[in-house]
């Protein structure tokens, strides 16, 4: 592992790290104050529409690291993600 795939990998799981810590909290803002319109709704079950984005940016992080060699990355991605969204700050 060359020292340029080990700083991309360690950016891209920081940032999966963080972008999973900002889902939770928009999920959890819109799931208890979201705004709720005639027949459409994001408050309650409705906000889980956010999560929709976890597997986008997953998708990002993966071209992005595969392209730069960063194996680490990919392995580390999924894995930030999942505890930014789901285990850091408690379930969504």
């Amino acid at each position: 592992m060359t020292g340029r795939s080990l700083v991309v990998s360690i950016i891209v799981t920081f940032v999966g790290l963080l972008f999973g810590l900002g889902l939770h909290f928009v999920t959890i803002y819109f799931r208890d104050h979201g705004p709720s319109f005639d027949g459409f709704s994001l408050n309650g079950n409705g906000a889980i529409i956010f999560l929709v984005l976890a597997p986008i940016a997953l998708i990002i992080g993966e071209v992005y690291a595969v392209r730069n060699r960063a194996w680490l990355g990919v392995i580390l991605l999924p894995v930030a993600i999942f505890l930014g969204v789901f285990v850091i700050l408690g379930g969504v």
